[in-house]
Parts: structure tokens; sequence; C-alpha cells
């Protein structure tokens, strides 16, 4: 029988490789590196004791004097460390603080655990992984009386990483201006390695709706401002789906997971569907699994690409998954519940499968369900109704086409100079309004933007190829400037050449691209691409579809339901829902019975039809109005839910009152405004009706 002699044991041997590789699993993006830093700023205030806490998020340039510092003494060490960025993260909070002892002890060694048996790893694994991932960081903190500040870089040779305290000593009010910690806190700079920012309103979207979040942001003792470049402060607060006011909660119950484990699945509808995001870190449909204070990922256990699943949402709370964790990481041959990077549950753990399992058995009948009463109760059009529907949709189309289509020929001002006022269309009167009211739809998102996408946002099947065209103001972004894209997973560009060309006889220049939907690419979900060239960046939207007749809208169904909404509009599969169960619909349906009408041409009641056309029309401007909001005022949308819907609703009131007239022709037949409908006196009534001959 073989033996072994413990002096003939050979250990295994570590390169730097192996950490670096582990470390970057963990902060290559902000989906990653925010919910470290917020997390850990929460669990610090909860370990101070106190009830409620602040925490401050910035997005921005670096402090050039930490810059400064950073890049002369790390070039002196010969480290391989990040010397120079453009933007960082910088999170503070008002919790426990912390000294130089506890950097040690916390962040000074692999594998630490907890200090409190219920407390998630506070500034350790996480944190340390996100700095090196980025190539460095530091940690400032004041705790009873003294100050440190601590660098983490990589280390030169074969060791994981390399930290030193270049302060410690008793905090003076210096120190505490310096820091911006008025009491005990902390505060954790994280230099990023891209190059650019995403704009503002994506980073606010990103942070509002990110699932890991969502117990920090709904905690009424916890405040999260966010700062970002060129805005003022502001909290932070989640906003879930509008509940559906007649079928709020559809299940609401403990199940049954395994001998001795169960969960509280709670499932809720929304009133509007809930289109699916770039990146599950930030959807807002599905049911959050949450554990404790911490939530893992939001599901609808394989069920996400159902049309039943649409307006779902609600939670998961099993507490075992909070017990199994600290369990599996105190074996010696741990199988982890929660993935080592936190970003979502371990799908081959055996509790994980069975929760999955009993998460879809509640959830499949629900979204069968659903699907099923999607397709009742939808009342029949005739044949002449459903032909004008066909004329009126192809109006419709166009004019959103013209709406989302900023034309090339009034892109930038003519000539060899910049022109001192934005450019006029040459249709347009000589007489602009006035500064207050809306630019005319088809102008340039923004009149004086250095860069832009010629359309956005446009619409692309999964495995679809369009060409996209990237327009440029040669005087403020010269010719040669580098172009650098970005694009959300699931996209792909590739520009035809990657500086910017010669301007052309319009005055300005034009690059053009391909653009690509993968075949992985959600139907339903809104993707971006980000272009930069020089200090310029413009934002493409992009809306993945189902494969279905062309254009953004392709039918309008109707219901007998009556519902609080006229009508509301699915981009995801270009149909218009009027809801004719409503008393309006009802009242003219009895008059057009009255009139004579047969049933099956009720629809051709003047009356009645204008009403669909209307509520139809107005569900699709209402989208509309919020699409161009996105691109006109890209990072600049209204932080103020009333100024925000104004906007909406003045947007909206543009596009009516630049297409409403050629719809209304689409829709009706030119006999109605040839004068063919008359008006007739009825024998026993003297209300007077429309009909049409």
């Amino acid at each position: 029988m073989a033996t072994l002699d413990p002096a003939t044991l050979r250990h295994g041997r570590v390169r730097g490789r192996y950490f670096r590789e582990n470390f970057a699993q963990a902060g290559i993006d902000l989906a990653q590196i925010v919910p470290e830093l917020v997390t850990n700023a929460d669990a610090a205030i909860a370990a101070a004791g106190r009830k409620r806490g602040r925490i401050h998020l910035r997005f921005g340039p670096p402090d050039p004097d930490f810059l400064d510092a950073w890049r002369r003494e790390l070039r002196r060490l010969r480290v391989p460390a990040l010397l120079d960025w453009r933007h960082e993260v910088v999170c503070a909070d008002d919790g426990e603080g912390i000294d130089a002892a506890t950097v040690d002890r916390r962040l000074g060694a692999l594998g630490v655990v907890p200090e409190q048996a219920d407390q998630r790893g506070l500034f350790g694994r996480g944190l340390r992984d996100v700095w090196l991932a980025q190539g460095g960081g530091r940690i400032q903190g004041v705790r009873a009386g003294r100050a440190v500040e601590s660098w983490f870089f990589p280390a030169p040779g074969d060791e994981p990483y390399a930290f030193a305290h270049v302060l410690d000593e008793p905090v003076t009010p210096a120190i505490r201006r310096s820091f911006g910690i008025d009491r005990d806190g902390t505060r954790v700079t994280v230099p990023l390695a891209q190059r650019r920012l995403p704009p503002n309103a994506r980073l606010r979207t990103l942070v509002a709706h990110l699932v890991q979040l969502r117990p920090i942001l709904e905690d009424p003792d916890r405040e999260l401002f966010l700062e970002l470049p060129d805005e003022p402060l502001e909290l932070v607060a989640y906003s879930p789906p509008e509940p559906d006011p007649e079928r709020a909660v559809l299940f609401d119950d403990e199940v049954h997971v395994q001998r001795g484990i169960s969960a509280r699945i709670v499932v809720r509808r929304a009133a509007q569907p809930i289109p699916l995001g770039p990146s599950r870190a930030a959807r807002r449909g599905g049911l959050v699994v949450r554990s404790g204070r911490a939530a893992h990922e939001a599901t609808l256990a394989g069920l996400e690409g159902r049309p039943g699943a649409r307006h779902l949402f609600g939670e998961v709370w099993c507490e075992a998954i909070e017990r199994l964790q600290q369990e599996a990481l105190d074996s010696p041959r741990p199988q982890v519940v929660v993935r080592v990077d936190r970003s979502g549950l371990n799908e081959a753990h055996p509790l994980v499968q069975k929760l999955t399992a009993a998460i879809e058995r509640v959830l499949r009948p629900i979204v069968d369900a659903e699907e099923r009463r999607t397709g009742a109760r939808l009342v029949r059009a005739g044949k002449a109704i459903t032909a004008r529907d066909e004329i009126g949709l192809k109006a419709l189309n166009d004019a959103l086409r013209t709406a989302f289509d900023a034309p090339g020929r009034a892109g930038f001002a003519r000539g060899d100079a910049a022109a001192e006022r934005p450019p006029l269309d040459e249709r347009s009167a000589p007489d602009r309004p006035e500064p207050s009211q809306p630019e005319e739809i088809g102008k340039p998102a923004v009149p004086d933007a250095a860069m832009r996408f010629k359309q956005s946002p446009v619409r692309l099947h999964a495995g679809e190829q369009r060409t996209v065209s990237l327009l440029f103001d040669p005087v403020r972004i010269p010719p040669g400037t580098p172009i650098e894209v970005a694009t959300d997973p699931g996209l792909s560009l590739s520009l035809r050449q990657d500086e910017v060309p010669a301007p052309r006889a319009g005055g300005w220049a034009s690059v053009s691209g391909s653009l690509r939907a993968r075949a992985s690419a959600e139907p339903g979900s809104r993707l971006s691409v980000f272009a930069e060239a020089g200090s310029y960046d413009a934002e493409l939207s992009v809306l993945v579809v189902r494969h279905h007749a062309s254009g953004w809208v392709r039918e309008i169904t109707r219901k007998d339901e009556d519902a609080q909404i006229e009508a509301e509009f699915d981009p995801e599969s270009g149909v218009v829902t009027v809801f004719e169960g409503r008393r309006e619909f009802k009242s003219l349906e009895r008059a057009a019975r009255r009139s004579g009408l047969a049933k099956a041409r009720l629809r051709e009641y003047l009356p009645l039809r204008m009403l669909e056309v209307e509520v139809a029309a107005n569900a699709v401007y209402a989208w509309a109005a919020e699409r161009m909001l996105e691109t006109r005022l890209p990072g600049e949308r209204p932080a103020d839910p009333a100024d925000y819907a104004a906007a909406v609703r003045l947007e909206a009131q543009v596009l009516r009152h630049q297409f409403h007239e050629r719809l209304m022709r689409a829709f009706l037949g030119p006999e109605v405004f040839d004068g063919a409908v008359v008006i007739v006196q009825p024998r026993a009534s003297t209300n007077e009706q429309l009909r049409l001959p």
C-alpha cells in the first residue's frame, strides 16, 4: 500500500497572473463596481449601530493632487498600476470608519472572514478585487480620533497586491476637510480604466435600477446621494413599476424548496409592460431573490422571453441562502450559493437549482394565464376598417421615421465657418418661434451638437445588420480626430474608418458603419452604442424587436375591456391595443346600432372610428415623445417628475401638431374630408348624429 512522506510533498506555486485573472472577474464594469462600493458603505453604517445613514456616490474627474502624487510615487516603485485616468468613482459614508489597524486586518490578507457572523465582508475581498481590476485605488477613513489614507495597487512580482499607509495620524480639522468626513466615516476612490463615462442619464438609471442596491434604495433610513459631472447633488430613489390597479398581486405564499427550506414568493403585475434593460444587473422586471439585507438577482426562471411575463415583477425571500453561504465559506471544499463576484446566484448549487424550479412552478401557470388573457376579449374589425388601418399605420410609421431621423441636409451649418445662429431648414418660414417653443421635429437633437448619430433610436431584429451614420461638426471636431466606440453586450458596430474625415460639400463630416444585433440579443431590450471623438460623445439607442412586419407600429388591436387607460403601445411587438370596453366606446357603439349599422360594421360609425384613431395615435405619440426627449436632451432630462411629465406632454403635442392631420386623412379616408359626411335628423329623437353615407 502506498504511503506519503511529508518530506517529499511538493507545493504548488502561484504566479501573479492567477491573481490578476481572479481580481478582474469582480471589477470590470460599473454594474459590478457600484454595488460593491454602496453595499460596503451600507454595511459600515449598520456596523456603527446608528439607525440612519448617508452615502455619497460621485462620478467625475480625478483629484489632480492625488493623481500627481499617485503617478509620481508608483512610477518610482515601478509597479504595474494604472498611472493615468480620466474618470473615477468615489463613495463616502458616515459609518463606523476605519483606521490603519482596521485596514491591515480586513484588507491586508486574502480570505478574511467577516468580523460578525451575520455581516457581509466589510471593506474586504470585493473592494480589493475592484481596485486591482482597475489598476489601483485608495481608501481614506476616520475612526476614534485617528485618520488613515491607504493606497492599493498591483505588486510588481508574483505577490497578489501591495498597499501602503500614506497617512496614519491623529485626525485634525484640515484632514477632515481634505477627506470630506465630518465625523467617523470612510471614503473609497476607484480610478476607472475606461476612457469615457456613459452619459449622465445612463449613469443615473444604472444606479437607480441596480438590483443589488434595491434594499438600500427602499430603506427610508438610508440616503444615497448621486453626484454626476456638471450636475448638482441629487437623492436617488428606486421607483418600482406601477402596479395593475385591478390585479396588483397574482401570488403571495410560502413554497417548499427542499427539506427544511422554504421561500416566500410574491408575484405582482405591472400596469404597463416592463421593458428589458441592457443588463440583468439593472433589470426592473422579474422576481428579486433576497436573503437578509442582500438582493442577489432578478429572475423569471427561464420564462423571460415569454410575452406573458412582460408585466411580472416581485420578490423571493429565502433566508437559507445567507446561512448556506456562510457554511460554504467555512467548509474545506466550499460550494458557494452566491457567485464569488456577487453577480448573482450560482446556478450549479443544488439549492439554487431547486429554488429556480420552485419559482418556475409558480410562474409558469401565471404566464400561461397572462397569454390566454391577452388573446381573450379581442374585438374583430371588419375588412373595410382593417384595410383602412393598414393605410393609416403606413402613414404613422412614416411620421415616426421622420421624427426619429434628423435629416443630413440640415445636419450642421453650411459654409467654411460655423454659423452664429442655428441652421434653418430651407422650407421653414424665416420667423422662428421663441426660444421657449419646441424645435421643429426632424431638426438635430441638440442644435449645436458637435457629433450625433443621424437616426436614433433604431429598431433591429436579433441577428440583423444595418448601416448607420455618425455626423461631425468639422469646426469643433477637426478631421483626423480618433473615433472610439463602445457598445452594450448584444451589439457590435464597425465603422468604415476610425478617424473623423474631411467635411463634405454640405459642410459636415460623416462616417458610416455596420451596426449588428447579435443573435443572443433579447427581443424587447433597449441597448446603446456610444461614440467619442475628442471631448465630445454621442449615443445611439437600439430597440431589439421580434421578427414581424416592418415599421414601429404594425397592428391595432381592439379589446372589449374596461381599462383605466384608453390605449397602450407595446414597442417590442409593435401592437397598439385600444380598450373599447370603456364607457365612451360603449356609448358610441349603442349610437351606431341605433343608426342602423350591422354589428360587423359598428367600427365604421364615424364618431367611434375617430375616437379609435385619436386614442391609438395618442398612445404612440406619448411613447415617441419619451424617445424624442431622450434624444433631444441626452443626459439633461428633467430630474423632477412633474417637469419630466410636462416635457413629455409638450413633445407629444409637437408630434401631434406636425403629423396628426395626415394621420386622420389616412385612417378616416378622403371622403370624410371631401364633405361626404351629412347630418340627418332621426325620427324619434332630436339629437343630431354624424353618419357615414
